[in-house]
């Protein structure tokens, strides 16, 4: 079956927000987990919030302290990166014009232009714009427009009656007559523009176009960089994070699931799927339509995913009791805020509402995710990272995190 049926189903799954955390008590002792949902799955009673157990009991952790862990790359920010993203991401979308002294529009043209659009004599939405640079011949705008300017003086305003095609995105106007009212405020020439060839006018002039405040090339590059470095310590920290879960699973083993669990966990996944993806068919009549696959199938590969996820939960949930990891009030409000922002939700309630069955029971989940992701966070603030590219040295995690600190104090 293709794997994007369960990635839809592991878009409402704890992986996606979690980095793989389960359900602990704050006091560290294993308790109730995920959502309580009735299944009518035969031998389950009850969903996976009622099941009670203690991680310890079923986890033996290897030597998870001063992990020692290898990333394929540095993440350090190029010279070549910087050329490539200017070129591609700054030049690319805000090209250069300088004015010219024709006063007739000739194909190939830049035309500074100001322009409205008339249906039934009355202007309609997004027909309407001032100082707009229109090259001539791009075929930017529906057919006649550009052609109909050809010849036209700055300073005159030329009538375009068009007709927009019959296969217009927007129903209103397509097939529809429409007059264009268009002004030529001036005809400029498109500057040749590289990373190799900024200017401080350039330079200036995108600072004029996006609201910037850069002054110099200097300006323009240094800000450029501190972007990419901070997008790529980001990277770098997802990767380290997603080593460390790695090696936890090579050097921890969990030794069974408690009874019940990955059957509850199961048949929530798939009741969550259903309500997501079915309501107004059957998820085997979904699972064919759309995948080609069967019920069967679908439920093989979810219960391989699941009993991947239930493994990487037991061992953190296990480091957790451990490490007495301590659970702190304003850490969780601050991360429940993130979720809440990051991942549209209209408010906290809606957010836990989302992780259980009840408001109490999605804050009461949320509280172990935040919890062993103190316990992750801590494994890999000491773990020993070496790169097989470019960078042989062994560094601390948290001399990682200082310099991300000082990115962000920098560019505030």
């Amino acid at each position: 079956m293709k794997k994007k049926a369960v990635a839809l189903l592991l878009c409402v799954s704890m992986m996606m927000t979690l980095n793989a955390c389960g359900k602990t008590n704050k006091d560290n002792t294993a308790d109730n987990t995920e959502v309580e949902i009735e299944t009518e799955t035969e031998g389950v009673t009850a969903g996976s919030v009622a099941i009670e157990y203690n991680a310890a009991d079923y986890v033996t952790l290897g030597d998870y302290k001063n992990m020692k862990l290898t990333l394929d790359k540095d993440y350090l920010v190029t010279d070549d990166m910087v050329k490539d993203y200017i070129n591609n991401n700054v030049v690319a979308n805000y090209p250069y014009y300088k004015d010219t002294d024709k006063t007739v529009v000739e194909n190939g043209d830049v035309a500074n232009i100001d322009y409205q659009g008339l249906l039934d004599g009355e202007a309609f939405n997004g027909g309407t714009a001032e100082g707009y640079n229109l090259e001539i011949g791009s075929g930017t705008f529906i057919d006649g427009f550009e052609d109909g300017l050809i010849g036209a003086e700055v300073g005159k305003e030329v009538e375009l009656n068009l007709t927009f095609p019959e296969s217009y995105g927007n129903s209103d106007l397509a097939g529809k007559d429409v007059v264009f009212k268009v002004t030529v405020n001036s005809i400029k020439q498109k500057q040749d523009m590289s990373y190799d060839s900024l200017s401080d006018e350039y330079v200036k002039y995108l600072s004029d176009s996006v609201g910037a405040s850069y002054a110099t090339v200097d300006d323009l590059t240094s800000d450029i960089r501190s972007y990419l470095e901070e997008q790529e310590n980001s990277s770098k920290q997802q990767a380290i994070r997603s080593a460390a879960l790695e090696k936890l699973n090579e050097i921890c083993t969990v030794n069974e699931l408690p009874e019940g669990l990955l059957e509850a966990r199961m048949q929530e996944y798939i009741d969550k799927f259903e309500d997501t993806y079915c309501t107004d068919t059957t998820l085997e009549d979904y699972l064919s339509q759309n995948y080609n696959s069967t019920v069967e199938d679908f439920e093989k590969e979810v219960q391989g995913e699941i009993e991947n996820e239930l493994n990487t939960q037991m061992i953190l949930e296990a480091i957790a009791a451990a490490e007495e990891t301590a659970f702190d009030e304003d850490g969780f409000n601050t991360y429940v805020s993130g979720l809440v922002n990051n991942y549209g939700y209209g408010s906290e309630e809606a957010l836990y509402e989302n992780y259980g069955a009840t408001v109490d029971d999605g804050k009461e989940y949320l509280e172990t995710i935040y919890l062993c992701n103190k316990a992750l966070d801590s494994i890999v603030e000491n773990a020993n990272v070496t790169y097989n590219e470019s960078q042989d040295t062994t560094e601390a995690v948290e001399g990682t995190e200082s310099a991300a600190d000082t990115e962000a104090a920098t560019e505030e």
